[in-house]
Formats: structure tokens, sequence, C-alpha cells
């Protein structure tokens, strides 16, 4: 097994396993993709030319990340995961296994989105005449719990916490708690208002990683 990275310039010290395609030639003109230092691309990764990610990249198996994405520092892409193109993510943003990210999405700084999250970018797909994709914009230190719907063009604004399963078509206020199908919103409590933990959003390491020395209690 090998790796396709000739359409690409990768910054020192980033691992490029087996099975990987980085630089994606998606079209004759495609420009290459570009990706900073000390990151790890795992087998089965595509990523398009025409991205654009910084340095600490990490991806899980068979990530996806189509042309002209954006990603900032210290972000993770964790299995699964698919960027649809035309999206910007900025530093520290933790993207789950299984998320889908519309294209026309913009995620802030030091985000966290759980596991088998969809935004999505399309309020009426395949039944309407003007086709005009409008992803969510979800803004800095926002955490999103697994299995969540984001409706296309909803806000969800800095330091909210969207529940586990919530359904959100509305927008979001800043520092809010929005829980249910559909979700409705409350101040968020004490004990959640607060910023994103640095320790995760900026880990440059998973538990995974061959650089990463496995801690003492690592097993159940």
């Amino acid at each position: 097994m090998s790796n396709s990275t000739t359409h690409a310039h990768i910054g020192a010290h980033t691992i490029v396993e087996d099975g990987c395609v980085v630089g994606y030639r998606y079209h004759p003109d495609a420009g290459p993709a570009r990706i900073g230092s000390n990151g790890i691309i795992r087998i089965g990764t595509i990523i398009y030319g025409d991205v654009e990610a910084g340095d600490f990249l990490q991806t899980g198996h068979h990530a996806v990340i189509r042309a002209f994405t954006r990603l900032g520092d210290y972000c993770a892409v964790f299995h699964r995961v698919v960027l649809e193109g035309l999206t910007e993510l900025g530093d520290g943003v933790r993207l789950m296994a299984g998320v889908y990210v519309a294209s026309r999405s913009r995620i802030g700084n030091q985000v966290f989105i759980g596991p088998g999250t969809i935004l999505l970018n399309d309020r009426y797909p395949g039944r309407s005449d003007r086709i005009e994709p409008r992803g969510p914009t979800i803004a800095d230190e926002v955490v999103v719990g697994g299995g969540c719907t984001i409706g296309p063009g909803v806000r969800i604004g800095a330091r909210s916490f969207v529940g586990a399963g919530s359904l959100v078509l509305k927008d979001v206020p800043e520092g809010m708690l929005a829980v249910g199908s559909p979700a409705t919103c409350r101040p968020l409590p004490d004990h959640l208002d607060r910023p994103n933990n640095r320790d995760l959003t900026t880990a440059r390491y998973d538990l995974w990683h061959p650089r990463c020395d496995l801690p003492e209690d690592a097993r159940w």
C-alpha cells in the first residue's frame, strides 16, 4: 500500500500514512493541497487540492476534506468525517467520528463537535428553483454534542452548548444551552459557563499518535 502526495506541500514532521491521497486532482486546474507541520494524516484519508490546513492537523481513518476548505492550527478531523468543501474552520476545532459538514459552513475557534452530528446547507433540497446553499455558522468556544442536526443558515453564538441529539433550526444566542427536538434555549448553567478545555482543543497528539506516550492509566 502506498500514498499519493505529489500534488501537495506538506510541512515538516507531518506523518502521512499509507493509503492516503493528499492533493487529489479533482479538476485539471486544481491547485495543490497545503498542509502544515507536525500533523498526522491517517490511512484512507483523502484531501483534495486547494485545501489549506495549519499545523498539528490530525485526521482519522477515511476522513474526506474537499476543495477550498481552510483549517487553522490544531484541527482534528476524525474517522469518516466529511468536509464538503468551501468550508472554514478556525484553530482548535475537533470534529469527532462521523461528523458531516456541508459546504459553505463556518466554524470558529476552539470548537468541539460530537460524533455523528450533521451540518446542513439546504432547507428544501431538490425542491427549490433557487440553489443557494448556506451552511451553519458556529462561533468560538461552542460545544455541539453527538448526534445533533444543525439546520442550514443557523448561527450558534459564542460559548453556547448544544445538547446531544438536538435538532437546531433557529439561531442560538451567545452563551446559551440548546436542547431538544426542536431545540429550545435557556441560559447556561454555571458549570458549563466557561471556555472549552484547551487540553482538548489544542492537543498536539491524540491517544493513538505514534509520538504520544501511553499514560499508565490508559487501560481500564
